[in-house]
C-alpha cells in the first residue's frame, strides 16, 4: 500500500514538473514575442557636425567619435550613445518619457566647440513611437579665458538683469505691507502661478509665449484679489492678529507651493520660444535678445508704476492709505477699495516676474519661494512699505547678489549669503532702511 501510494506521489510530482516546464517555456515564448519598450521607435536619434568655410562656402562635415550620454530625470543611466563616420548617432530609450541627453565635450575635436553653450546638456520628450532627433553644430573655439577683473562687467550686467526681476515681484510685496501691514510670505507662490499657467498655455494650448503670457499675469492678478476678498479682508474685519496673519501666510503658501509641485512635477520646463538665443557682444559684456527685453521692459513697467503712484488719484490714494490707513479712511479713502487694487496689482506684477524669471531660468514648481527671500530682503532694505524703497533694494540685492558669485565663483550657493550680509550691513548704519522714514518710539 505504501509503496502504491509512493507511486502515485511520484508521478503526480513529474506532472506538476512537467506542467511547471510548461509554463515556464511559454513563459520565455510571451516574453520573446512581446515587442520591448522601444520597438514602437522610441529612441534619441541626431547628428554632430562641424561647420567649416571652404571655398567661400560654409561646409558641414560629419564628426565621428563622439559620444552623447542618455539619462532619465533622476540621474539614471540608459547608454552612451557614439557617432559613427557620418556623425550620426542613435541611442534607444526604455518607453515614452523625459530624458536627458548631454554632449560629452571632451570627446570633441581639438579646437572646435558647441556653437550654442546651452546645447550641451538638453531635456527631451519623448512620447510613444516617437524618435527624437537633436542636431549639434560645432565650430572653431574662440573661447578666450578672462581673469577676475575681465568677467567683472559680465557679472555686473547680471545684476541689472537680476534687479530688475526682482523689483518687479517686490513692488507689489511692499504695497501689500505698507497698506495692510501683513508680511505675506504667500507672495513667491503668486510669482510662481504666472510662471505656471504661461507654460501650460504655451506649451499646452500651443499659443506664443507673447499670447500665453498676459493669461498668466491675469491669473496671478485674480488670485492676488480673490486672496484679499476671501481670506485676508475677513481677517482683518475679525480682528485677527498681523503675527496670526503671517503664519497664515506661511502655512498658505506651504500648502499652494506643493500643490504645484503635485500638478506641476519637479524638474525645469521651458517654454516653446526664446529659450535658446545667441548673445550679442556689448564690448566687455553679452546679453541675448531675450535679456535686454527682459531689462527694458521692467525698466519701462517700474517708471510707469512710480509715475502712476504719483501723478494718479488712486496713486495717492494708494500711497494715502501706505502712509496712514486710519487718516486715509478719515478723509473719505476707501481703504478696503485701494487694498483689492494693490492686491490685483501685486499679483500681476508677481505674475510678471515669474514670467520673465521663467524666461531665463525655465519654470519651476518653487520659482517664486526661491525669489521670496530675496524680495524680504529688498523690501526690508529699501525701506518697508515704500515702493521706492522697494527699488532702491531689489538693485542693490540684486547687484550684491551677482557680486557674490564674483568673489566665491566656486560657491555659487553663498549668492543669497551676499544678499543677507548686505542687508544687515547696510541695516545698522541706517535701521528704517534706504528710502524709509524714522519712527518716534516712546
Amino acid at each position: 500500500m505504501h509503496v502504491a501510494m509512493l507511486r502515485r506521489l511520484t508521478k503526480g510530482g513529474r506532472v506538476v514538473r512537467k506542467l511547471l516546464g510548461g509554463l515556464f517555456v511559454a513563459l520565455v515564448v510571451w516574453f520573446a514575442a512581446t515587442p520591448s519598450a522601444n520597438a514602437d521607435g522610441e529612441e534619441i536619434t541626431g547628428f554632430v557636425r562641424n561647420e567649416v568655410t571652404k571655398d567661400g562656402k560654409a561646409v558641414r562635415e560629419p564628426v565621428p567619435n563622439v559620444k552623447i550620454a542618455i539619462s532619465s530625470l533622476d540621474g539614471g543611466s540608459v547608454g552612451v550613445a557614439t557617432t559613427d563616420e557620418t556623425g550620426k548617432f542613435s541611442q534607444p530609450v526604455p518607453g515614452p518619457g523625459d530624458y536627458v541627453a548631454e554632449i560629452d565635450q571632451t570627446s570633441l575635436p581639438k579646437d572646435v566647440a558647441l556653437r550654442q553653450a546651452g546645447q550641451a546638456k538638453l531635456t527631451v520628450n519623448i512620447r510613444p513611437g516617437e524618435s527624437q532627433i537633436l542636431n549639434y553644430f560645432l565650430g572653431k573655439d574662440t573661447r578666450a579665458t578672462k581673469g577676475r577683473w575681465g568677467i567683472l562687467p559680465q557679472t555686473l550686467a547680471n545684476g541689472v538683469k537680476s534687479s530688475m526681476i526682482i523689483a518687479v515681484c517686490a513692488v507689489g510685496l511692499s504695497l501689500i505691507y505698507g497698506t495692510t501691514g501683513l508680511s505675506n510670505f504667500a507672495h513667491g507662490e503668486l510669482v510662481t502661478l504666472g510662471a505656471i499657467v504661461a507654460w501650460n498655455m504655451n506649451q499646452q494650448v500651443g499659443l506664443h509665449v507673447l499670447l500665453a503670457a498676459p493669461i498668466g499675469i491675469a491669473a496671478a492678478a485674480i488670485a492676488g484679489l480673490a486672496n484679499e476678498r476671501l481670506l485676508w479682508r475677513p481677517l482683518r474685519h475679525k480682528g485677527t492678529s498681523l503675527t496670526s496673519m503671517m503664519i497664515i501666510s506661511i502655512g498658505l503658501g506651504i500648502g499652494v507651493r506643493y500643490v504645484y509641485l503635485y500638478f506641476f512635477g519637479g524638474r525645469a520646463k521651458a517654454f516653446r520660444q526664446y529659450a535658446v538665443q545667441k548673445a550679442h557682444d556689448f564690448g566687455p559684456f553679452s546679453l541675448t535678445s531675450r535679456d535686454l527685453v527682459t531689462i527694458g521692459l521692467c525698466l519701462v513697467l517700474l517708471v510707469g508704476f512710480a509715475m502712476y503712484l504719483l501723478r494718479t488719484r488712486m496713486g495717492k490714494a494708494i500711497r494715502a492709505v501706505s502712509d496712514n490707513p486710519d487718516l486715509a479712511s478719515a478723509t473719505g479713502i476707501d481703504a478696503d477699495h485701494v487694498i483689492l487694487l494693490v492686491w490685483g496689482l501685486g499679483g500681476a506684477l508677481a505674475g510678471l516676474g515669474g514670467i520673465l524669471l521663467g524666461l531665463d531660468q525655465q519654470v519651476r514648481w518653487d520659482s517664486g519661494f526661491s525669489l521670496l527671500l530675496l524680495m524680504f530682503a529688498a523690501i526690508t532694505l529699501g525701506g518697508l512699505g515704500n515702493p521706492f524703497g522697494a527699488l532702491a533694494g531689489a538693485f542693490v540685492i540684486g547687484m550684491f547678489v551677482e557680486l557674490w558669485t564674483w568673489i566665491f565663483p566656486s560657491v555659487v550657493e553663498l549668492k543669497t549669503l551676499g544678499a543677507l550680509a548686505t542687508l544687515i550691513l547696510v541695516l545698522l548704519v541706517r535701521p528704517q532702511g534706504l528710502l524709509g522714514r524714522k519712527e518716534r518710539t516712546g
